[in-house]
C-alpha cells in the first residue's frame, strides 16, 4: 500500500510539473516584441533539454512558466540568487553576474533586446547549472552565452562613439589622434587583474608601440568620494604592477586616481554601473 500511495504522490508531481510544460509544447507561442520573443525561444529551449534529455522536471517547469509569462507581456528578469542553492566559492562570480546584469536591464530592453534575453536565460541556465554542480560543460556553455551577450549590451553602456573592438573583460578606442587607449573593466569593489584582463594587456602592449605609460583608475559612484579615491589608484597600481612585472621600466609609467570623476556612463551618487569601473591605458609620449 505505501508503495502505491509513493507511487501516486510521485505522478501528481511529475502531472503538476508537466502542465506548464505541455502548454508551452503544444501552444507556438510568439510576439511582436523582440524582448519577449527571445525570451520565449530561449525558456522553450532550456525546458525541452530539460524534460526531454535531463528528465528534470523542477527545472522544465521553472523554464516553462517564464516562457508563457515573457508571452503574457511579463518582463522577465532572471531568479533571485536565494532561489538557488549554489556553493560559497562559486556563488561570488554569479552575484557579480547577477548585479551587473539588473543594472543595465531597462536601458538594455531600449537598446539591445535581444542580447538582454539571451543574458537572462542563459545566467538562470548558467545559476541551475552551477547548483547541480557536476555538469562542467553545460555551466561553461549557459556561462559563456551569458558573457558574450553581456559583451554586447555593454556597447550600450558606453558615451565614446569610436569603439572599435569589444572583449569580455576590454575595450580599446581609437581616438581622433589615433593613439589607442585600452580600457580595463572591474566587478564591483575589485581592483585585481583578471586572467582575461592580462591576456588584453600583452595583447595591447605587442600590437602596439609604446615606451611610456598614463594609467588612470576610475569608479563608479557607489561609496564615499574617499574610498572610491583610494580604489580607483588600487585599480591603476594593480596594472602598473603587471607592466613592471613583464620588464617595463618604473620611470616609464605614471598612475592616476580618479575616484568618481570622469563617469564614463553618467548616474546619480551611490549607484553601481559596470561602465564606470575602469582603468584606461594611455601611450604617454
Amino acid at each position: 500500500m505505501k508503495t502505491i500511495i509513493a507511487a501516486i504522490v510521485l505522478l501528481t508531481v511529475i502531472s503538476g510539473c508537466s502542465a506548464s510544460y505541455e502548454e508551452l509544447i503544444d501552444n507556438n507561442y510568439s510576439s511582436q516584441d523582440k524582448f519577449h520573443q527571445t525570451i520565449i525561444e530561449e525558456y522553450k529551449a532550456r525546458a525541452i533539454f530539460e524534460a526531454d534529455e535531463m528528465h528534470d522536471w523542477n527545472s522544465a517547469k521553472l523554464y516553462s512558466e517564464k516562457a508563457i509569462k515573457s508571452y503574457k507581456g511579463e518582463k522577465i528578469k532572471p531568479e533571485p540568487l536565494s532561489n538557488w542553492k549554489i556553493e560559497v566559492d562559486k556563488i561570488g562570480d554569479i552575484e557579480n553576474a547577477y548585479n551587473n546584469l539588473m543594472m543595465i536591464y531597462e536601458d538594455s530592453i531600449i537598446y539591445d533586446p535581444v542580447n538582454l534575453g539571451i543574458a537572462v536565460a542563459s545566467l538562470d541556465c548558467w545559476a541551475e547549472q552551477e547548483e547541480e554542480g557536476w555538469q562542467i560543460n553545460h555551466i561553461e556553455i549557459c556561462k559563456s552565452r551569458f558573457l558574450n551577450a553581456m559583451k554586447n549590451l555593454n556597447k550600450y553602456l558606453l558615451t565614446k562613439d569610436n569603439t572599435e573592438k569589444i572583449t569580455d573583460s576590454t575595450i580599446v578606442i581609437t581616438k581622433e589622434n589615433q593613439r589607442i587607449d585600452k580600457i580595463i573593466y572591474f566587478d564591483f569593489d575589485k581592483y585585481k587583474l583578471t586572467l582575461d584582463n592580462i591576456n588584453e594587456i600583452k595583447d595591447y602592449i605587442n600590437s602596439n608601440d609604446i615606451n611610456r605609460y598614463l594609467i588612470i583608475g576610475y569608479t563608479d559612484t557607489k561609496g564615499t568620494n574617499e574610498y572610491n579615491y583610494e580604489l580607483s589608484l588600487k585599480r591603476a597600481e594593480s596594472v602598473k604592477d603587471f607592466l613592471l612585472s613583464i620588464g617595463v621600466e618604473k620611470d616609464n609609467i605614471k598612475i592616476i586616481g580618479m575616484g568618481e570623476k570622469e563617469l564614463a556612463k553618467f548616474t546619480n551618487d551611490e549607484v553601481k554601473h559596470p561602465a564606470n569601473r575602469r582603468v584606461v591605458i594611455k601611450s604617454a609620449y
